[in-house]
C-alpha cells in the first residue's frame, strides 16, 4: 500500500532550491498525523552533491538518480525518470514546489502515473476516513480571487500529488547529524530529450528577491499612475527594499507577475512591509505572513488594510512619499 510523503528536491546549478525546505516543513506537518517517513527524490548529473545537501534538510530517506548530462529544462526526459522513481517508492503523497519547473515537470509526471495534480496549494490539512486511512485536504485559491476551494484526491488513487506555493510554509530547520537513508537507482537511465537548450540568460526579475527580502514596499491601485509608481520606486530605492504589488499592478504590467502578492500571487515573510495605496482585500493580505512591522498608507480611513497593519497613515500616498523624499 502507498506510504510516505515524497518531496521533489528541485535544484539548479548544483544547489537545492530554498523552496524545498518549505516543502519539508509541510511534510513534517503531515507526518505529525500520519507517522509516515519523509522522502526526497532528486535526479541530476551532480546528484551526490545534492544528496549531501538533502541529508541536512530534515528528510528520512533520499532517492537519487545520477544522470549522464545536465537535464535542467529537459522536462520531457526528466519527467520520465521521476515518474519511474515515484512508481518504485510508491508514496502516499508527493509535494512539489509551485514553480515553473515544478509545474512543467510534474504535470507530465502526473499524466504518466495516471493520477491527479492539484496546483498552487496554499494550505495542506490531514483528515481521516472511516477505514482509518489518511488523506490530504488540498486548499487553494481558484477562479481568480473569488473562490477558495478544498480539493481531495479520489479514494484509492495514489499518489496524492500537489504543487505548493512558495512562501506559505516557513523553511524547516533540521537537526544536525540526523540518520538518513540514501538509495541510488542505478538502473534508471535518463532518456533522450526532444528539447535542446540553446542559451541560458538571467531572468529580468528575480522572484527570490522579493521572497527573501527583509523590507518590501507594496503598491496597490493608488500606485497605478506613472507619477505615483515612480515615487514608489524612488522610495523603495532609498530603503533598499524590494517592490511588490497587488493584482491590478501586475495586470497593467507595472510589476512582473513574479512580484504579485496575494492568493493568486506569492506569499512573502518580510521583516518590514510598507503598503501604499493598498485597500487590504483578504485575497492580498493572505500573501503577507509573519511581518514584524506593517505600515499602511491609504486615504480611506475605513480601508481594511488598517485592520492588519501595525501603523496606519490616513493620507494621499503621493503627498506622503513626496514629503519623505524631500527629507
Amino acid at each position: 500500500m502507498a506510504n510516505g510523503i515524497c518531496v521533489f528536491a528541485e535544484n539548479y546549478n548544483g544547489n537545492i532550491e530554498p523552496v524545498v525546505a518549505e516543502l519539508v516543513s509541510a511534510a513534517h506537518f503531515i507526518k505529525k498525523t500520519t507517522g509516515e517517513k519523509i522522502q526526497a527524490v532528486v535526479a541530476a548529473r551532480d546528484c551526490e552533491q545534492l544528496a549531501a545537501q538533502l541529508e541536512q534538510s530534515g528528510v528520512d530517506e533520499i532517492y537519487a538518480v545520477k544522470t549522464d548530462r545536465d537535464c535542467t529544462f529537459q522536462d520531457d526526459a526528466l519527467s520520465q525518470v521521476l515518474a519511474e522513481m515515484i512508481k518504485r517508492i510508491d508514496p502516499a503523497s508527493v509535494l512539489v514546489p509551485a514553480t515553473s519547473m515544478g509545474r512543467s515537470v510534474f504535470s507530465r509526471v502526473a499524466a504518466r502515473l495516471g493520477c491527479g495534480l492539484t496546483a498552487d496549494c496554499t494550505e495542506l490539512l490531514v483528515d481521516k476516513r472511516e477505514d482509518g486511512s489518511f488523506y490530504i485536504k488540498q486548499n487553494k485559491p481558484s477562479f481568480g480571487e473569488n473562490v477558495f476551494v478544498t480539493i481531495v484526491t479520489k479514494e484509492g488513487c495514489y499518489p496524492q500529488m500537489m504543487t505548493v506555493r512558495p512562501g506559505v510554509y516557513t523553511p524547516y530547520e533540521a537537526a544536525p547529524d540526523a540518520e538518513v537513508k540514501v538509495e541510488y537507482f542505478d538502473d534508471i537511465v535518463l532518456p533522450e530529450s526532444k528539447i535542446e537548450i540553446v542559451e541560458e540568460l538571467p531572468a529580468s526579475s528575480d522572484t527570490d528577491s522579493i521572497l527573501a527580502a527583509e523590507v518590501v514596499v507594496v503598491g496597490g491601485r493608488g500606485a497605478e499612475s506613472e507619477e505615483n509608481f515612480e515615487l514608489l520606486k524612488r522610495f523603495a530605492g532609498k530603503l533598499e527594499a524590494a517592490i511588490g504589488g497587488t493584482r491590478p499592478l501586475a495586470d497593467t504590467g507595472m510589476i512582473p507577475f513574479e512580484h504579485q502578492i496575494g492568493q493568486t500571487g506569492f506569499t512573502i515573510r518580510p521583516r518590514i512591509c510598507i503598503s501604499l495605496g493598498v485597500s487590504g482585500a483578504i485575497q492580498h493580505t493572505e500573501g503577507i505572513k509573519d511581518t514584524k512591522l506593517f505600515v499602511a498608507v491609504n486615504e480611506d480611513e475605513n480601508a481594511p488594510i488598517f485592520n492588519v497593519s501595525d501603523y496606519g497613515i490616513i493620507g494621499d500616498m503621493k503627498e506622503v512619499l513626496q514629503r519623505y523624499l524631500e527629507l
